[in-house]
């Protein structure tokens, strides 16, 4: 084991490896296995500088009389990537072990192997380990496997009026499939989180429009089991697809999706700003009105007043 100058930076990187473990108590035994791991490695290290030794402690001058080599932590990708596999592993293991037994008999002893492996996981060295985990791992990963290609729905079709058909996606295999075919998140989606996890749990539908020759052209994300509502709908590589898209409102309507409220009235736009010098809009009317002549009874000009005769006349007076 070397004489490391600054033990911090490796601690803190086997800190660091653990976080995927979920189980306090492994976590801080992984923490001390990958630490004795880096410092096994003497990739992860390198000879201390006149620089960095004119401010060492006093053990490191007792060692160089020694004739000890002093060392110095250096990144080390690979490294890092080995341990944070590592722990991923163990984190299989754990939600291995936490498999109900009874459900499936033929299960029963690999996940008592697991428990026995996170019991025994305190004596157990890095190499050992890993070894171990990865085998409980990949037996995981063949069980969730075979559950990810389990149908979680019935399989439906939607012939529309165009010709196209809406498809339900019934899988979360099949699920992954559509995200490949369409360039999004949904290729990388499982059980634990996302989509995948909604598809899993009931909790949301997803339904993918396809032309008569198989090309998809949208997938639709409806709330599940009753559809009152789209979660997102989106086109390939994520393209925006408007929510009158008459295959769309076809879809919502035999699903009972309820219509989106119409959008506001836009406001009207504002006037410019008037520049310096310039009259602002609504004086320049003002000025305009005022401008304009009065039409009101004060302002009209009064008529003349009759005359002697003319008012005899009225009267029913002859001369």
């Amino acid at each position: 084991m070397p004489n490391v100058l600054d033990i911090g930076p490796v601690n803190a990187l086997a800190a660091r490896t653990s976080r995927p473990i979920t189980n306090p108590t492994v976590a801080k035994r992984y923490t001390k296995l990958a630490s004795e791991r880096i410092l096994c490695n003497p990739r992860c290290f390198r000879p201390a500088t006149e620089a960095e030794l004119s401010a060492a402690p006093v053990w490191v001058e007792a060692a160089l009389k020694r004739g000890e080599t002093i060392s110095v932590y250096q990144r080390n990708p690979a490294m890092a990537a080995r341990l944070y596999s590592v722990a991923r592993r163990i984190n299989d293991v754990e939600r291995l072990s936490a498999m109900d037994e009874t459900a499936k008999p033929e299960r029963t002893a690999t996940i008592k192997e697991a428990r026995r492996f996170l019991s025994k996981i305190a004596n157990a060295n890095f190499d050992d380990t890993a070894r171990k985990a990865l085998q409980l791992s990949d037996i995981l990963a063949v069980w969730e496997g075979v559950a990810d290609t389990t149908e979680m729905c019935d399989d439906q079709s939607i012939v529309l009026l165009s010709g196209r058909i809406w498809r339900r996606v019934t899988s979360l295999t099949a699920l992954r499939a559509v995200g490949r075919e369409f360039n999004n998140c949904l290729a990388r989606t499982s059980r634990a989180g996302g989509y995948g996890a909604m598809l899993f749990g009931g909790t949301a539908q997803f339904w993918v429009l396809r032309d008569l020759e198989g090309v998809g052209h949208v997938v639709a994300c409806a709330s599940a089991p009753l559809a009152r509502r789209f979660i997102e709908v989106k086109g390939p590589r994520n393209a925006h697809v408007p929510n009158d898209h008459p295959d769309l409102l076809q879809l919502g309507t035999l699903l009972g999706v309820r219509p989106a409220p119409p959008r506001p009235p836009s406001r009207p736009p504002l006037p410019l700003a008037p520049r310096y010098g310039e009259i602002p809009v609504i004086m320049r009317e003002m000025l305009e009105q005022l401008q304009q002549p009065c039409r009101c009874s004060l302002c009209q000009p009064r008529a003349p007043r009759p005359t002697l005769s003319e008012r005899l006349r009225r009267g029913g007076a002859t001369h």
